[in-house]
């Protein structure tokens, strides 16, 4: 995305079908997560649908949404839900979200006519029950350490970015 960030898809084998399992990888100078793992057709949809959303204005944040904050809030309001959601209970995040992993969500949207990708930790344990031997800290010691990613994304790069996944889910049959 810039010169110092990507985002890399990886597959133990050559894609041939839009079922082909693959990992999205985030490169950020020295370091490297898998922040999305499933076939390449729920790959390619979910960050294409976003990111053309951008393109025609429908992913401006909400006014109680901050660039850089989302995955907090998330955080935040996932910990803070009960077993029983309220039916009227709006997740008002939803519709900027785009990958998950155990570790990360990726955010997608617009404020002030710029484009993001906000990639933000994700507490482990908010669904899921640790695993065997593994070592865990509670929700506040996560929040003490949080710190998202958030790269802006130019028209000329989004543009770049929507052509390549075309290009990609023409090859592979992806509608």
């Amino acid at each position: 995305m810039t010169e110092d960030t990507q985002f890399d898809l990886y597959s133990e084998y050559p894609l041939k079908n839009k079922l082909d399992e693959i990992s999205v990888i985030f490169k950020e100078k020295n370091n490297e997560v898998c922040i999305f793992r499933d076939t390449i057709q729920e790959a390619v949809t979910t960050i294409y649908r976003g990111l053309s959303k951008c393109v025609t204005n429908q992913m401006t944040l909400n006014s109680t949404l901050d660039i850089g904050r989302v995955g907090e809030k998330w955080n935040i309001w996932t910990n803070d839900l009960s077993d029983e959601v309220d039916e009227d209970e709006e997740d008002v995040y939803q519709q900027y979200w785009i990958w998950s992993s155990r570790d990360f969500q990726t955010w997608v949207y617009q404020k002030g006519g710029k484009s993001y990708v906000e990639l933000s930790p994700s507490y482990r344990w908010h669904y899921l029950e640790p695993i065997e031997n593994e070592v865990v800290i509670t929700f506040e010691e996560f929040m003490k350490g949080y710190k998202p990613i958030v790269i802006e994304i130019t028209s000329e790069k989004l543009t770049k970015v929507l052509d390549l996944l075309k290009k990609i889910k023409h090859d592979l049959g992806i509608s």
